[in-house]
């Protein structure tokens, strides 16, 4: 998924319009002019660039371009996100393994078997998440808030 439209279409006017924001506050508090920060900003989340779209409560998958070999996870969902990076969990690795075993033989290689922990989440650099990963679904905040209930037509919705 691409572009500033897809985002809008994605998670909303006023939700992307919230996270862009924030982009352009970490630049512009980072010493970058108000209008280049904007800019730069737009530029870069219309162009899928992940420092830019990174966010908490986003599932991203690996490209179709990407060899399962050299990039055994299949899906990341974003726990929490800093100026540097994302912490992602592992949702969906490649495995040697049945689905029963809890996915300890995950065909990650040995030295990374740790990264298999769902509990604490693995630091990603927004580099290595745009290389191979891209947008799959965010559920951003609002979407989480409870809706006002609308009353039947014809009642008063007070103490019926």
């Amino acid at each position: 998924m691409t572009g500033l439209a897809s985002l809008t279409w994605l998670i909303g006017t006023q939700a992307l319009s919230d996270h862009i924001t924030a982009r352009v506050n970490e630049l512009v508090e980072a010493g970058t002019e108000y209008a280049t920060a904007c800019a730069k900003v737009t530029d870069a989340a219309d162009a899928s660039e992940a420092w830019a779209i990174a966010a908490t409560r986003q599932t991203w998958v690996r490209r179709h371009d990407v060899d399962p070999d050299e990039m055994p996870v299949r899906s990341l969902y974003v726990l929490e996100r800093n100026a540097t990076h994302v912490v992602v969990a592992y949702i969906d690795l490649d495995q040697a393994a049945d689905d029963a075993d809890g996915g300890d033989h995950s065909n990650l290689p040995p030295e990374k078997a740790d990264q298999n922990d769902h509990s604490q989440g693995v630091e990603y650099p927004f580099e290595l998440l745009e290389m191979s990963f891209e947008l799959a679904a965010w559920e951003p905040f609002e979407h989480l808030l409870p809706t006002a209930a609308v009353p039947a037509a014809g009642s008063t919705g007070v103490g019926e």
